[in-house]
């Protein structure tokens, strides 16, 4: 960068009294101290290495971190004080030194200005202007440079829309290429702006361009992921598109939408209990329904409920029983619906989309001893699905009449303390016929299935798969009940509590 240092040429009056007058003189033998601060002017920053001369001449000293300085032992009298920084225009201060007193003067050093380029006008080449149907994770690309190869330029990405008067800015260090992953909202058309700034010219500004973000997916599917310490939903369309449903910062979990009504229920945690909430199928108006009497059971990760086909209510557990809530609620009333016998607790809750078949897993206070049974809409016992067996087991749904039972059991048998299953495996129980079969998976030695689902059209299911180790990472796995053993593919990474509905 080309520069010129610039003196200011100062007339003060002070050295026309010291060169006209010869009354004015330095004083011999008494003194004082003159002491300063040295800061950049803008921003006040201190400076560093900032030399301090004065005329008279007495000593010569450097600033400090602090830019902070003192020169002790100075001759009373009229000094002019010079502050000099490579790269600063020199500046001068007029001090006045007393006997036994300390005189402080303060600097403001501006950068050198001159010969300076500003940086070259930014011209933006992607997203191209006027684009449409862009996804929310975009790479913006432009051009940009400064004629002066020493210069430093920082561009900064302004982003408007037409939703709100929220803008989201961007900024990047001497690149042209910057990748956005998050803070876009679907169906809205973006204003965007780069600003080119070297430090030392006013910004450029590029020419404004817009954008338009996808229409929002159409949640296909709702599934958990964690994200930091809390569960998020998410919902994704059968393209892959995801669309985030609940907050980072608020642990939601255990996703149920009902297509009836259009809406999506789930869990979240409030004040160290769980409550159940509805939300539209966009994520929009949350609505929490459940306050005084909150969902309860062994074990939160693995309590579920379940709606009423037409959407009017839903049944979830608490540790006394089954409670029934109207989804229009604004008060959190709840009824009972079943109680289980004494010592036991409902864990998971289905409900048949017909013939109103309600299956319910009971089990003890440590998750063991399980029971899975179907009740009819009075909760008159129907079937007794899996019973008498050691180790865990859940991951309830019907079919659409309700006369399939899918689950899950621990074949291993292991009832241990940290409710750890070994090797969970998919059931698939047959009212009509009273019958169990074995879903085959082919999941190896080590891994666990989990929730499994019924797909829309029954010859598929959605489950979870994990490692036995309690933090691994889930993935949710799809199998063709129609198809040959082992045909499972995986869907999703980072994944869990699929709910596949239509």
């Amino acid at each position: 960068m080309k520069s010129q240092l610039i003196y200011k040429c100062l007339v003060f009056a002070v050295f026309v009294v010291l060169s006209a007058c010869s009354e004015d003189k330095i004083e011999d033998g008494v003194t004082g101290t003159l002491t300063g601060l040295v800061v950049s002017s803008g921003d006040n920053a201190p400076l560093a290495n900032v030399k301090i001369s004065t005329q008279p001449i007495t000593s010569t000293v450097f600033t400090d971190n602090a830019g902070l300085f003192e020169i002790t032992n100075v001759p009373v009298g009229d000094y002019a004080v010079q502050a000099e920084l490579d790269g600063f225009v020199v500046e001068f201060e007029a001090a006045v030194i007393a006997a036994d007193r300390e005189s402080n003067v303060i600097f403001e050093l501006s950068r050198e200005v001159l010969d300076n380029n500003s940086p070259n006008t930014p011209v933006a080449i992607s997203p191209a202007n006027n684009a449409t149907d862009l996804p929310l994770s975009l790479e913006f690309v432009w051009s940009g440079g400064d004629p002066d190869e020493d210069d430093t330029v920082t561009y900064t990405i302004s982003l408007q829309n037409d939703q709100n008067d929220e803008v989201l800015e961007l900024q990047t260090v001497s690149d042209t290429t910057l990748t956005v992953n998050s803070g876009l909202m679907f169906s809205t058309q973006y204003f965007w702006q780069i600003s080119a700034d070297d430090g030392v010219n006013p910004p450029v500004l590029s020419a404004i361009n817009s954008f338009e973000t996808t229409a929002i997916p159409n949640a296909e599917y709702l599934f958990v992921r964690k994200v930091g310490s809390n569960n998020v939903i998410y919902g994704a369309d059968l393209d892959g598109n995801l669309i985030q449903l609940t907050s980072e910062a608020t642990n939601s979990w255990r996703p149920r939408k009902n297509s009836a009504i259009g809406k999506i229920a789930y869990l979240q945690s409030v004040g160290g209990q769980t409550q159940l909430f509805i939300m539209d199928e966009d994520g929009g108006n949350k609505q929490q329904l459940t306050f005084a009497v909150p969902v309860s059971g062994f074990d939160l990760n693995e309590v579920d409920f379940a709606w009423e086909p037409n959407g009017a209510s839903i049944l979830f557990p608490t540790l006394s029983g089954v409670r029934q809530i109207s989804t229009t609620a604004t008060t959190g009333v709840t009824t009972s619906f079943y109680e289980p016998a004494a010592g036991l607790l409902v864990t998971e809750i289905a409900w048949s989309e017909f013939n109103d078949i309600i299956a319910l897993k009971l089990n003890d206070i440590e998750g063991y001893n399980v029971s899975i049974i179907t009740v009819d809409i009075d909760g008159n016992l129907l079937d007794t699905v899996f019973d008498g067996q050691p180790g865990a087991a859940g991951g309830l749904d019907l079919n659409i009449d309700g006369s399939k039972v899918l689950y899950w059991y621990d074949i291993s048998g292991f009832e241990l303390p940290s409710y750890l299953p070994q090797d969970a495996r998919l059931f698939l129980y047959d009212r009509v016929s009273s019958s169990t079969t074995t879903i085959d998976t082919a999941v190896p030695t080590g891994r666990n299935n989990f929730d499994p689902r019924f797909g829309p059209n029954e010859n598929d299911i959605y489950y979870t798969d994990k490692p036995r180790a309690a933090t691994a990472t889930p993935s949710v796995f799809f199998h063709d009940l129609g198809g040959a053993p082992g045909n499972a593919e995986q869907l999703l990474t980072n994944a869990a509590m699929i709910d596949y509905e239509q």
